[in-house]
């Protein structure tokens, strides 16, 4: 099955001339010349959807990952905590330090994508993953435990950052933010499967071992399929493999398509690649990263926005929603039971941002606005029902604002914010740009996560909802002023 989408050639002059020399052979050089030449004419082609889907779905099962942890950690916490006799620090501690780890992981991944590929990366991420599933389940204590949470979490930084790159790069202009949202969009997958394995396993002997152990089948699904699926044309441009790279590109045409049409795309298409990259075989070295004028304002940005969708709390509610729920009063079966009404809120919201995202009249920014405007709002329902002692009326309006909360996230920041930063750094400067804020963006989930039972203990909980939602302002307040929309445009800024 196939669709149409739209292809970047040259000017009309440029356009007939691709055409006419639909048949003309690819080299380096040729690559170079179409890239002076290109300007903002769009040609009509069809995708080979097949191929296209087979690819970007393999590559976001890596998002799955982390969907999947955030989700199981959350059913296995309290028969863990029983289990081990954790302290409330410890308690703690599990759950953020594989956020923290990720955090290396996710330095690691840069390097990793731009020395051995995209493939290999994503092939090593699941192999780590599936190791630290197993390592975890079998764990005795909790410094065995945390060791093998540290492990687990290296892969998952890995997946966060390798997956976007490897969709955005790979996937046709106009198609790329929606396909690029699959990363977020895999996450909110891995998190209700995740709910519904532990409301399976839970009540069973080592219940929360069975639960951990249970990571290891999406990370060994994920290993298997890449394996399956070839590297990024963008990379292979990079390593000189030209041929390669072309036949990738012509892969993603359908093969209905007019032959003198077919190859016009992929020629713009490969020369496009290769303006990506400046014409330079060399990534971009961690003092550019910094240093280089034409960098700031998408680091600036892209950093800026990769923090501020964490630290409104989005996973004090998605680690902590059961605990939160029973300390405060509502009944247990409840609580699970709405934990994974959020999985399914977050995911759906996510996939009808992914419909629209590459729409003129809804592309990034506005998802961005609203959603964040709209967590603001149900940060402060949650607030204030928090304030007043448990009855019927303020349950209802807890649960509505996290319901409410998790919907906006899943609209707006969360498939948002791994589709600009894909989208803002421009080719030599991207993968360890996606790094950055990748690291950025684990660090305030690692706040978040470490600090809101201690919070809460101190603060309460109308007062821990209340300071998310003041520093939610402040979110919405950067994305408003800062935040570009790159939509059917050339990545970067």
């Amino acid at each position: 099955e196939s669709n149409p989408a739209m292809a970047l050639v040259g000017d009309e002059a440029d356009s007939q001339h691709l055409l006419n020399e639909g048949r003309a052979s690819l080299d380096g050089s040729d690559v170079e010349n179409e890239t002076k030449s290109s300007g903002d004419v769009l040609l009509t082609f069809k995708i080979n959807n097949g191929f296209l889907y087979r690819c970007i779905t393999t590559s976001a099962f890596g998002s799955l990952l982390l969907g999947f942890d955030l989700g199981i950690i959350s059913g296995a916490l309290i028969p863990l905590e029983d289990d081990l006799n954790l302290t409330r620090v410890q308690v703690e501690f599990v759950t953020s330090s594989i956020i923290f780890a990720s955090i290396i992981g996710s330095l690691v991944a840069g390097v990793v994508a731009d020395t051995l590929g995209r493939k290999i990366g994503l092939m090593m991420a699941a192999a780590i993953f599936f190791a630290g599933s197993l390592g975890m389940a079998l764990s005795p204590n909790f410094d065995v435990l945390i060791t093998w949470r540290v492990v687990t979490g290296i892969a998952v930084g890995m997946g966060l950052v390798i997956c976007p790159i490897f969709c955005a790069e790979l996937a046709p202009r106009r198609e790329r933010g929606r396909l690029t949202s699959f990363n977020e969009m895999f996450i909110n997958v891995g998190i209700p499967i995740a709910y519904l394995v532990g409301l399976t396993l839970r009540g069973i002997p080592n219940d929360w071992r069975w639960m951990l152990a249970a990571g290891a089948f999406p990370a060994m699904f994920l290993f298997v399929m890449t394996c399956l699926m070839p590297e990024s044309p963008n990379y292979l441009l990079k390593q000189g493999k030209t041929a390669e790279a072309r036949a990738i590109v012509e892969r993603l045409v359908d093969e209905s398509e007019d032959p003198q049409v077919k190859e016009a795309v992929v020629r713009q298409t490969l020369s496009e690649m290769k303006r990506d990259m400046n014409s330079n075989e060399n990534m971009a070295t961690w003092t550019e990263m910094f240093m280089a004028k034409e960098n700031r304002a998408p680091l600036f940005i892209g950093l800026g926005f990769s923090i501020l969708t964490q630290l409104p709390g989005i996973d004090s509610i998605i680690f902590y929603s059961v605990y939160t729920l029973s300390t405060y009063g509502v009944d247990e079966d409840l609580a699970l039971k709405v934990t994974l009404a959020m999985g399914l809120l977050k995911l759906g919201f996510t996939i009808l941002t992914a419909i629209f995202v590459d729409s003129g009249n809804v592309g990034r920014r506005l998802p961005v606005i609203v959603g964040g405007f709209v967590g603001v709002i149900a940060m402060g329902i949650m607030a204030v029902s928090a304030m007043y002692p448990h009855s019927a009326t303020t349950e209802v309006l807890l649960i509505f604002g996290m319901l409410l909360f998790v919907s906006a996230f899943g609209l707006g920041y969360g498939p948002m914010c791994w589709l600009i930063l894909a989208e803002i750094f421009q080719g030599p400067y991207r993968s360890k740009g996606m790094s950055l804020g990748s690291v950025v963006n684990r660090l305030g989930s690692f706040t978040i996560a470490s600090t809101y039972l201690t919070l809460v203990s101190v603060l309460g909980f109308g007062g821990t909802f209340t300071l998310y939602m003041l520093i939610g302002i402040v979110s919405v307040s950067f994305a408003y002023a800062f935040v570009p929309d790159l939509t059917g445009k050339t990545m970067g800024v």
